[in-house]
């Protein structure tokens, strides 16, 4: 891969960054949000296949304020999709819930003046400037075959462990979804036999599955952190009891979703050195 192709790719990506980002100011609309942060990911994740390569001269990092304006955003988004969650948890006692609606709704508010002077600043044209200088002359197969072997070496080790905390398994799908970005935007000669070892045997649709349920395990993780025992402590009784009530049975679930990925990890990914 050229540098010129390179840079086609990362422009790309900044182009579409900016459009997102310009979305978001004007509304804060949650779908736009979530574009802004995938397209960072598969940025990010093509930064960090770069960097494999023997040419670069270290390590390829998105600037520290478009960094920071993907981490806040990621908070409103959080925040915006327990908004979501908690009138279909709650059904019928939608309307004893609207206090704790309302918390969040506050958090919301408190962090939107924060991304907006963030965006102000321009940072997608900011970080492009700082990337621009660092993307490499060309980019070898080589550092392509690094990229994979390193990326399930650390998802190996995991899984050969058996450590499969939250944290592991959020680390597991960073991972993956590294892997699937970056597969969807080379074009080396030897695309096909990489494709099959990026897979480890098995097709895309099998990793777009896999990918919704490790995603909607993070997401039930999330759910449960944001009904905060400071926060319910601040509600009347009957509220804390109904939230109460709800986590309970959002970490039942988590439970059940994590027992369920951990066979299907163990039992689809390096069975024969899984520790038993």
């Amino acid at each position: 891969m050229k540098q010129d192709q390179i840079k086609h790719i990362t422009n790309n990506h900044y182009r579409k960054l900016k459009k997102y980002f310009t979305q978001i100011i004007h509304g804060f609309d949650a779908e736009a949000i979530h574009q802004f942060r995938v397209e960072y990911k598969k940025l990010r994740a093509f930064f960090r296949m770069l960097s494999q390569g023997h040419e670069t001269a270290g390590e390829i990092k998105i600037s520290i304020k478009l960094r920071k304006g993907y981490n806040i955003s990621g908070s409103i988004r959080d925040l915006q999709l327990q908004l979501q969650r908690i009138p279909k948890a709650t059904k019928q006692d939608l309307k004893k819930s609207q206090v704790y609606l309302a918390l969040l709704q506050r958090e919301i508010d408190k962090l939107k003046p924060e991304l907006s002077e963030i965006f102000s600043e321009n940072p997608v044209d900011e970080s492009k400037r700082k990337t621009d200088t660092s993307l490499p002359d060309e980019f070898k197969l080589s550092g392509f075959k690094v990229f994979i072997q390193n990326k399930w070496s650390t998802i190996k080790t995991i899984i050969t462990s058996n450590h499969f905390s939250d944290d592991n398994i959020h680390v597991i799908r960073k991972s993956l979804k590294d892997l699937y970005y970056s597969m969807k935007i080379y074009e080396g000669t030897e695309h096909e036999v990489l494709t099959r070892s990026s897979w480890k045997g098995k097709d895309e649709q099998y990793f777009n599955q896999l990918l919704d349920e490790l995603g909607s395990f993070q997401d039930k993780c999330t759910a449960i952190a944001l009904l905060k025992s400071y926060w319910l402590n601040s509600l009347n009784t009957y509220n804390q009891e109904l939230l109460g009530r709800i986590k309970k049975g959002w970490i039942s679930d988590k439970v059940s979703m994590k027992q369920l990925l951990v066979k299907k990890l163990r039992a689809d990914f390096f069975p024969e050195q899984a520790t038993q």
